[in-house]
């Protein structure tokens, strides 16, 4: 997350963003649709519609991270590793020619637009998403956006723009609760994370070595961050008060990573993993007040460990609370529901154990593409 792509508009009044939001998006979607309706007659008049082939789109950076990584590789899962195309941008400076030369010479019908890759510059970086969206016209190509911070408004338009005249926007945010926020009603979310059924083996196979004998583990791993720093430490004092620990394991907003490894074996030597779900606070960012699905309840669920996190909206179309997942509303609900789980080793077991069995029947059947899959109906993947 950069300086650049939070810096605020907030002197205007919502309502007043919220207009521009939308009209800038009706224009958009206009040209689009125009352009994609000659597009598609000339391709109803080669042959109809080609074998299905999607386009993921990150920088050098990004394809080392876990969260493309299991984008890819659970989208090959779904459609055939052969139906999927990793795109590198090499720089933001030929981030345009990039996604052109992948739209033209890897012939895709989908193409996964995420706000982060491209400039993080203003007026730039919208359009650049313009542009993005009559590429994927011009060829016939329909967009996904992947928007895993909708409230950020600058990416949140950008993504609008580039799928203004076709495809969805995959958020992890309930769709129905953003909707007034997005310009135009292709929502999908929350969306599961994609992990890949690769990696729900790997762990499965770690979570089997021996582990040493010893007191259980409560952890949160991941970057730290108001209002989610606050809480944490709040938790791991009341905690510390009753002669128990949350083990942080964090790095600063945007500070380097564990290697991918380090992060899995985190994750599979805890007992416990604790996680806020809260949105970053500050310029750009409207308050919605509500939590995202993050990535961190279908990996700590996969490890094997015991979820301990809020029930964000929508949660129960995947996990129940009490059943796949143990769920506090405020620190301090935290720390009774830590200092139970960490005394009853029979219940802690028992609601890990349904806890994975469940995400594992998600990911098998790949809840997240098929969710996706759903809101695009006539255009989906398969």
């Amino acid at each position: 997350m950069t300086r650049d792509a939070l810096r605020s508009d907030a002197q205007l009044p919502a309502f007043t963003i919220r207009l521009g939001h939308r009209c800038c998006v009706v224009m958009a979607a206009l040209i689009h649709r125009t352009v994609r309706l000659v597009a598609g007659r000339r391709r109803a008049a080669h042959g109809g519609r080609r074998p299905s082939m999607l386009c993921i789109e990150a920088g050098p950076a990004g394809w080392a991270i876990i969260e493309l990584l299991e984008l890819a590789a659970s989208a090959g899962e779904y459609l055939g590793h052969d139906n999927v195309r990793r795109v590198v941008i090499p720089s933001r400076d030929v981030y345009l020619d990039t996604v052109q030369a992948a739209l033209a010479d890897g012939r895709p019908t989908h193409y996964l637009y995420d706000p982060r890759t491209g400039s993080q510059h203003g007026i730039v970086a919208l359009w650049e998403a313009f542009r993005v969206g009559l590429m994927a016209a011009c060829h016939d190509v329909v967009p996904v956006g992947w928007l895993t911070d909708l409230p950020i408004r600058r990416w949140r338009l950008q993504v609008a723009i580039a799928t203004a005249a076709s495809g969805v926007t995959a958020t992890l945010m309930a769709a129905q609760q953003v909707a007034r926020l997005f310009p135009h009603r292709r929502l999908s979310g929350p969306v599961l994370m994609p992990l890949s059924q690769a990696t729900l083996e790997v762990l499965e196979a770690r979570r089997a070595l021996p582990r040493e004998a010893g007191a259980p583990r409560a952890i949160f791993t991941g970057s730290l961050y108001e209002p989610r720093t606050a809480a944490l430490f709040a938790i791991r004092d009341g905690l510390r008060s009753r002669g128990l620990d949350l083990e942080i394991l964090s790095r600063e907003l945007g500070g380097p990573r564990v290697p991918n490894e380090v992060y899995w074996e985190r994750l599979a030597d805890a007992d416990i993993v604790v996680t806020t779900a809260d949105q970053v606070f500050g310029d750009g960012i409207d308050e919605t007040g509500l939590p995202h699905l993050i990535y961190r309840y279908t990996e700590a669920l996969a490890a094997g460990a015991l979820l301990v996190a809020p029930a964000v909206p929508a949660i129960e179309r995947f996990f129940v609370p009490g059943e796949h997942f143990v769920h506090f509303d405020d620190p301090a609900h935290a720390v009774e529901q830590l200092a139970h789980y960490l005394g009853n080793l029979e219940e802690r077991q028992r609601i890990a154990r349904q806890g994975y069995d469940r995400v594992q029947h998600l990911i098998r059947a790949r809840a997240c593409w098929a969710a996706i899959d759903a809101a695009l109906a006539t255009e989906s993947l398969v």
